[in-house]
């Protein structure tokens, strides 16, 4: 497993983290400023975007990300994902792309692919 998909995998897990990990988690993979957007929304920085990810746990209970597959150049990268379901099976799939600084994500942005 490169580096990279390692990040992504881990970044992945914070989705599906306890909250009161999820911050650290998320400091392990992110810049404080991370951007993120989905095309349900934008947020700015570690804590907004955990509180995203808790409203996701929250609607979405044993759910998590599955990191599919991963293409990088240039510090930037795009991830395949996988969202599983309680009983692993996919409940939705999509991308993601992400700008790198200092080997962690200064920037993402979600794509959920038609069913």
């Amino acid at each position: 497993m490169s580096d990279t998909q390692q990040l992504w995998t881990d970044y992945a897990a914070c989705w599906s983290a306890e909250p009161d990990e999820r911050i650290a988690a998320l400091e392990a993979v992110a810049l404080d400023g991370i951007g993120y957007r989905d095309p349900g929304t934008e947020v700015s920085g570690l804590t907004e975007l955990a509180a995203y990810m808790a409203g996701f746990a929250g609607a979405f209970p044993g759910h998590r990300f599955r990191i599919d597959e991963v293409l990088e150049h240039h510090d930037r990268s795009l991830a395949r994902w996988t969202q599983l379901n309680e009983q692993g099976e996919p409940a939705m799939t999509g991308v993601s792309t992400a700008v790198h600084r200092d080997g962690r994500l200064a920037d993402v942005t979600g794509f959920f692919l038609p069913a």
